[in-house]
């Protein structure tokens, strides 16, 4: 899963042209994404089961932004006015995650957008620096 979720994280990161991704995969992928961010409800993925990953931006008002902010926000794709949230969705059904439970981590009284930072922090604990030594057969 950690170069997966390194990826889609990397995108999310970095402004880029691409709206929108897709990556393929098999049922068993699936149920193994569902229960590494632990909401996997025993069942295994119907046939054409999807998971999305969404990227929320919700911004100050410019007319709330301090002086700094709103010069910061006409330079910078993100600056400080700005928040970020993700969300994932499986079967067209938002997911809560339960890493994202703790205050600070969502979107107040939405628990199912999780903040982009916390969302980072578990592709980044999934994800193997050194992948290709770790996980290759050593012939």
């Amino acid at each position: 899963m950690g170069r997966l979720l390194a990826d889609v994280s990397e995108k999310m990161q970095h402004k880029n042209l691409t709206k929108f991704l897709v990556h393929t995969t098999h049922d068993s992928t699936l149920a193994v994404l569902l229960y590494t961010f632990d909401v996997f409800d025993e069942k295994w993925p119907p046939f054409t089961s999807s998971v999305t990953f969404e990227l929320f931006r919700r911004q100050t008002p410019p007319e709330q932004q301090t002086n700094l902010q709103q010069v910061l926000s006409s330079l910078w794709r993100r600056s400080s006015s700005d928040e970020h949230y993700v969300r994932m969705r499986y079967k067209n059904g938002n997911m809560v995650l339960p890493m994202c439970a703790a205050p600070g981590k969502h979107l107040p009284r939405s628990p199912e957008f999780c903040t982009l930072s916390a969302f980072q922090e578990k592709a980044k604990e999934l994800t193997r620096k050194h992948w290709d030594t770790e996980c290759f057969p050593r012939t």
